[in-house]
């Protein structure tokens, strides 16, 4: 697929059709707490980053501008609007900015990591690292795929882990020059993995094998009639892969569209492995090829060596239209499994009250299995009673205070705010075109909720503006903020992690003791960490003559604590003898983990023991 200045083209009928002068009508909506103006050209695709940058309990506001008549600006905001600092970029930003210690070894302090050239006509690629003052660290150009004379372009926003768990973290980001990459601390290339097409999608960072090491799960395009260096020939669609630490190709779904949505994973019905869910995005739509766009939920079979995606029960779902955002994952309802949310959208905007049959844009919401959540799909309306497409993902988090989720997404000049039983509470308004996705968080630690958007200003349309509202006292609730922002936390993991989780294996013991010989027999527990974090764990009770050692500890990420069984055999005649439960607790944050208590069952057999030994074969290599 070659590089396509006409998509661009065809997002932004929408946007000159939505930064017409509107007329308002009569639908309550909430004014911007404040704005702020910052230079180097409008705010589009750039979705905002909360992050405490000083350490000084109040959250910074970072973010990209697009190129208008000046230069564009990576611009860093204070809780109040103030901006602390910005820097001129010689190309416009359309990615969102990553924060985290990136340091080796760290040091406690964040930097900034940012993509630019996401503007296809003017497309020079870079991530650049600043500290938290905005002096530049290190920068990194892409090539030159397109024969343009300058790196190709990235929309693909970078995402910040551990990949190898060495401590040392690593960038990872897609390019439209059809590299996946990724660089060191210092900015230094690692390696890359061409997928020969364009990259659009921001990558997902999970374990999904719970090795310790990170896997990379990316969306990329791809068009068909060639034949790829593994002798693959693809059709014209897209891919997700999944690659590991090292660049090598763990899996690949070819799928009949191209990907610009990033993958969001997480464990969304409680059995302990992790699902991907991704959306379709819109080229061979736009190229007459009016395929059935989906949503499509994966798990992933590891019995081979070359991974293999497969669709989870009950997925894909069809949806109305295509689009580019990007799914989050929330539990809506309450009942501890994750709900799966994306806006779809079709370049337009209805007029006033003509959704349905005039309709362009809707939000999805569905339960792990693929059934809908009560109230969805919903088609939003904004302030003028217009529905529009949906360019922007989700967002996920409690805003009012009242104990439930709320989602929130940008839709012609609002945010709007839609409860978890998919009716709209609140419209956002500012005074211009949005398409990012809103963060939510307590910029000055009032106990209030804000909610941060990056636009412009129809009477400044050549400048960017930042705009903040805010809810009331006591709004601000800091357990119920499953996806603040771009795809879920500043380092853009699009992960949503696993709370820890108690592991016992095996799951019932079974001794055999040889009548007469002896007093004892001992045999082995496994205790793990299936989950993310650590827990307390300990032995609470077991039966009159068994012995547990260790008896308590701590279970961290993927580590493995082997337990020695000791079982008394005296007093017991010949037979089988049900001893009763060893009882193992997890205990974190003042409850119980998952999987606590596990009850381990002992059983004793005495008797005459038969013990037959086989005889082993080996060979030798040649």
């Amino acid at each position: 697929m070659r590089m396509y200045p006409w998509l661009l083209a065809v997002l932004y009928l929408g946007f000159l059709w939505s930064a017409a002068t509107p007329q308002r009508v009569a639908p309550q909506y909430l004014s911007p707490s404040w704005s702020r103006q910052l230079p180097g050209g409008r705010i589009e695709d750039s979705s905002p980053t909360l992050y405490d940058l000083d350490g000084d309990g109040k959250l910074e506001i970072v973010i990209g501008t697009t190129k208008e008549d000046a230069s564009p600006v990576l611009a860093v905001l204070e809780d109040d609007g103030t901006i602390k600092w910005s820097v001129n970029l010689a190309d416009p930003v359309r990615s969102s900015p990553a924060v985290a210690d990136i340091s080796y070894p760290p040091d406690g302090i964040p930097e900034i990591i940012v993509s630019t050239g996401g503007d296809v006509t003017q497309q020079r690629g870079s991530v650049i690292a600043f500290d938290r003052n905005g002096n530049q660290l290190w920068k990194y150009d892409t090539t030159d795929a397109q024969g343009t004379g300058t790196p190709s372009g990235n929309w693909s926003s970078p995402t910040i882990g551990d990949l190898d768990g060495d401590g040392d973290m690593e960038i990872v980001f897609g390019s439209w020059d059809r590299n996946i990459y990724v660089l060191n601390h210092l900015g230094q290339y690692q390696w890359h993995y061409h997928v020969a097409d364009t990259v659009w999608s921001t990558a997902a960072l999970a374990d999904l094998d719970r090795d310790g090491d990170l896997e990379i799960i990316i969306g990329t395009d791809i068009a068909g009639g060639g034949v790829l260096p593994d002798g693959y020939r693809p059709t014209d669609g897209g891919f997700v892969l999944i690659l590991d630490k090292d660049g090598r190709k763990l899996a690949r779904r070819q799928m009949n569209e191209a990907i610009y949505s990033s993958p969001a994973v997480g464990d969304v019905d409680g059995d302990g492995r992790l699902e991907i869910f991704v959306g379709t995005g819109m080229y061979w739509y736009l190229q007459g090829r009016y395929t059935q766009p989906y949503v499509y939920g994966f798990r992933v079979n590891m019995s081979s060596s070359e991974w293999v995606l497969e669709d989870l029960p009950g997925w894909p779902q069809p949806v109305a239209y295509p689009g580019m955002s990007s799914p989050a994952l929330a539990d809506l309802d309450g009942d501890g499994d994750l709900e799966i949310i994306i806006g779809t959208g079709y370049t337009g905007s209805s007029e006033p009250d003509q959704c349905p049959p005039a309709c362009y844009g809707a939000l999805y919401a569905w339960h792990h299995d693929g059934s809908p959540v009560s109230g969805f799909p919903m088609w939003p309306k904004d302030y003028m009673g217009k529905n529009a497409f949906i360019r922007s993902s989700p967002t996920v988090a409690d805003v009012d205070g009242d104990g439930q989720p709320e989602i929130l997404f940008s839709m012609n000049w609002d945010v709007i705010v839609v409860g978890p039983n998919g009716q709209q509470e609140n419209i956002l308004h500012t005074t211009y075109s949005l398409f990012a996705s809103p963060a939510i968080g307590d910029l000055d630690n009032d106990g209030r909720t804000d909610v941060v958007i990056g636009g412009s200003n129809y009477h400044h349309s050549s400048y960017g503006y930042v705009y903040a509202f805010t809810f009331g006292a006591g709004s601000y609730n800091p357990a119920l903020q499953p996806w603040p922002m771009f795809h879920r936390d500043p380092r853009h993991t699009g992960y949503y992690p696993q709370p820890p989780r108690l592991g016992v294996s095996p799951t019932s013991l079974y001794l055999l003791h040889q009548y007469g010989s002896g007093s004892a027999e001992t045999a082995y527990l496994r205790l793990r960490n299936t989950g993310d974090g650590s827990f307390h764990w300990a032995v609470s009770s077991t039966p009159s003559g068994v012995t547990v050692v260790p008896s308590s500890g701590t279970a961290f990420y993927t580590s493995t604590t082997l337990l020695t069984v000791t079982v008394s055999a005296m007093g017991y005649e010949t037979g089988t003898h049900s001893l009763g439960n060893v009882v193992l607790t997890g205990t974190s944050a003042g409850g119980p983990v998952h999987g606590s208590p596990t009850n381990i069952p002992v059983t004793l057999y005495v008797g005459r023991v038969y013990r037959l030994y086989l005889p082993i074969v080996l060979c030798s290599a040649r």
